[in-house]
């Protein structure tokens, strides 16, 4: 069974921290002190769980005055099932529900085709591959 779950705020985050670590220390070799920020003292933060066990996260924040996706991360044993476009869904309909007329995302060129499949346009590329991406309005068609 398919659930899922929101957080909020840096006392909420055990799950999102480890799910963040695995992804992006351990498989990413990113630095650890990079996964959390002052952000996550009121971003939102979605869950999603496969049978009680923790899959993915991803995390709406306001910053600079825009609605913002980043922190997408599915683990491994659950990748391929769709669980990105879920958790990616579910901050889109939140920003969009809190007023935002577009969400926006910045993420490595290899996750560009998961935000397409969800109307983000790529507005700039970077020399360092990212891609800031936006979307207008509310996600449609069917969830996964």
């Amino acid at each position: 069974m398919i659930s899922t779950n929101w957080c909020q705020g840096k006392n909420n985050l055990e799950i999102v921290l480890k799910i963040r670590k695995k992804v992006f220390c351990e498989e990413l070799n990113m630095d650890y002190t990079l996964i959390t920020d002052i952000y996550d003292d009121f971003a939102f933060n979605a869950v999603v769980f496969e049978d009680e066990k923790v899959a993915g996260t991803g995390r709406l924040l306001f910053k600079d005055g825009k609605y913002c996706i980043d922190m997408l991360c599915v683990l491994k044993e659950f990748r391929g099932k769709k669980y990105g476009d879920l958790i990616a869904r579910m901050l889109v309909r939140k920003a969009v529900n809190m007023g935002a007329e577009n969400t926006y995302t910045k993420v490595n060129a290899n996750c560009k085709k998961l935000f397409e499949n969800l109307g983000f346009k790529e507005i700039t590329a970077y020399e360092s591959g990212e891609l800031l991406m936006m979307k207008n309005g509310d996600v449609g068609g069917n969830c996964c």
